[in-house]
């Protein structure tokens, strides 16, 4: 699959993932002839030379745009969490982009329903769901219809018998990523206002609770839940 980020210097090569989480070793395991070095964007550009062997560089983060590096692509803003040390990618510097090799993208709606009070739904997965069972989630589901939109709805209308006039959308977020072995589910999320909350779950889910959006992060949840929330949560204004 292909995950796009910000060009940071022009070029295209493909080698291995090799993580780097100490500023003053570069890299990990044995250098090769095509390593992609993985470190954070605060480190860049480097102080030091890099390691011999290393073909191009991914940056977690946004880097510096003035901090150009001459002869070596390199991409920035690329979740680290998708990447897996020792596998094969392509970076391409002149568009901004990496590509996984043979990793999947799946595309997924999740949304929250929101309480006056504040408070969240979370449904527990049932056993007779095709992954992440017993793991609490949002209203989920793979993204088949038209619009993400348009999949969120009927997704809340089968897990919840909630219709769209039940409902009001308060936010729509960034699609975030989230790695599942050899897939990357692409993530689409919303935050809706319930005008009910009487809930009836069909077979996807077992239990379903109204809890403050703080247990998500005390739950056992489906991968990078806290990150959807955080992107659809409401903004704070300023105190005045």
């Amino acid at each position: 699959m292909s995950l796009p980020g910000v060009a940071v210097a022009p070029g295209v090569a493909g080698g291995v993932v090799r993580f780097c989480d100490d500023p003053l070793v570069w890299g990990s395991g044995e250098a090769s002839a095509r390593d992609v070095l993985a470190l954070p964007a605060l480190w860049w550009p480097p102080t030091e030379e890099l390691p011999r062997g290393t073909c191009a560089v991914v940056l977690h983060g946004a880097p510096n745009p003035r901090a150009g590096y001459a002869g070596i692509p390199a991409v920035g803003e690329i979740d680290r969490d998708v990447l897996r040390e020792g596998e094969e990618v392509e970076v391409d510097g002149d568009h901004g982009s990496i590509t996984i090799e043979g990793v999947e993208e799946v595309p997924v709606v999740t949304a929250f329903l929101e309480r006056d009070d504040g408070a969240v739904l979370l449904l527990e997965r049932s056993a007779a769901v095709g992954s992440f069972q017993g793991a609490w989630a949002g209203v989920s589901g793979f993204l088949e219809d038209r619009t993400p939109l348009d999949q969120i709805y009927r997704e809340i209308d089968e897990e919840t018998g909630l219709t769209a006039s039940d409902l009001r959308l308060a936010a729509a977020g960034p699609p975030a990523l989230a790695r599942d072995g050899m897939r990357v589910f692409v993530i689409y999320p919303f935050r809706f206002r319930a005008e009910r909350t009487d809930v009836r779950l069909n077979w996807e889910n077992s239990r379903a609770e109204w809890v403050p959006p703080g247990e998500i992060r005390r739950r056992s949840t489906v991968p990078k839940l806290d990150r959807v929330w955080e992107s659809v949560a409401p903004r704070l204004g300023p105190k005045g």
